[in-house]
């Protein structure tokens, strides 16, 4: 057995202490709120911890993108941690961990991050006093977590996806079929014949797949492309931020990284027994992972007892902009199934 290093030592020893070290107002009502590095994998990486009382279950996000960090949306998950304390991580190659780290950082490849992520899990399991924790993935982070979920079930009390992935395949052919469709329903003739002269897509070229997509996200829905306009507004209101610069510079430093094994992933076959209770909270109208895909790879899961929810009206980011419809699904479903899982 490898034992741990001395940084390592000191970081699981700050993390067992961090609670005596916050503010008074803090600990008053057996809250949480921190923020840290900590040693995973050999790499210092950034996560955040925020809940109002440390009885209730610990709830892993675990990112899009690649690099999509969700700190700077905390008013969003702010109601989350009423019944659920909640840990951001900031995954190799994003944010402040790229902040921290650089283009030196090593390994950026979705089987070490998978790797990083439960390092992480059975670290907060531990530290928090948990027998058990939730997991939560979002697009990329779904593949992630999902595969997370499918290595060490023993870890979570459930799996939690949205914005769920099935494939890239599928995602391509999907993107491919509704560009398509609308080019007919416009009369866009340009467009009908670059996409007729393709014929069927192959999954296996990014180029030709990030050639007609081009235009896509005009196609997405409403709300997903004013979330995207909201982004860039926060982006635009921190020009001189280095967080906020990280997070721009991690996207382009993992995207490219990460890529060929996006390409390659196909859940329904890599993760298709997950040994833990799944809930896939999908927007209906989604066409970046398309809801028929995470509805396909739904049906193909093998787990002792998963549910589909479809939230009306929303799309690809369902979790950031139906909130309320969102928190219903995990207060209702998911909180009651992973405390009598042993959360």
């Amino acid at each position: 057995m490898k034992l741990p290093s001395a940084p390592q030592r000191r970081d699981a020893l700050a993390l067992l202490v961090g609670a005596a070290l916050l503010p008074a107002v803090a600990r008053a009502d057996t809250g949480i709120d921190e923020s840290k590095f900590v040693w995973l994998g050999g790499l210092r990486q950034w996560i955040g911890i925020k809940g109002k009382d440390r009885a209730n279950p610990l709830l892993l996000v675990v990112h899009g993108g690649p690099g999509d960090v969700q700190w700077p949306y905390e008013d969003r998950f702010a109601p989350w941690e009423e019944n659920f304390t909640v840990v951001q991580w900031d995954q190799r190659g994003a944010g402040r961990t790229f902040a921290r780290n650089g283009k030196s950082t090593p390994e950026v490849n979705l089987d070490r991050i998978v790797k990083d992520g439960l390092e992480l899990a059975d670290t907060l399991k531990g530290v928090l006093g948990k027998n058990k924790i939730i997991l939560l993935g979002h697009s990329w982070g779904s593949m992630v977590a999902a595969l997370m979920a499918a290595a060490r079930p023993d870890l979570f009390a459930a799996y939690v996806g949205t914005g769920q992935v099935e494939s890239w395949k599928v995602m391509v052919q999907s993107q491919f079929d509704l560009i398509l469709a609308h080019a007919r329903a416009v009369q866009d003739t340009a467009t009908i014949k670059e996409l007729e002269a393709i014929g069927t897509p192959d999954p296996t070229n990014t180029h030709q797949y990030f050639t007609f997509s081009r235009n896509f996200c005009s196609l997405w829905a409403q709300t997903d492309q004013d979330w995207i306009k909201t982004i860039i507004a926060l982006m635009r209101a921190h020009p001189n931020d280095k967080d906020w610069q990280a997070i721009d510079e991690g996207q382009l430093f993992t995207d490219v990284r990460v890529l060929p094994d996006q390409v390659k992933t196909d859940l329904a076959v890599q993760a298709a027994h997950i040994g833990t209770d799944v809930v896939i909270i999908q927007g209906a109208d989604d066409v970046i992972t398309p809801t028929k895909g995470a509805e396909d790879y739904f049906n193909r899961l093998d787990a002792p007892h998963k549910e589909l929810v479809l939230i009306p009206g929303a799309g690809h980011f369902a979790y950031l902009t139906h909130g309320a419809q969102f928190l219903a699904a995990l207060t209702g479903k998911v909180r009651p199934l992973a405390i009598a899982n042993g959360a």
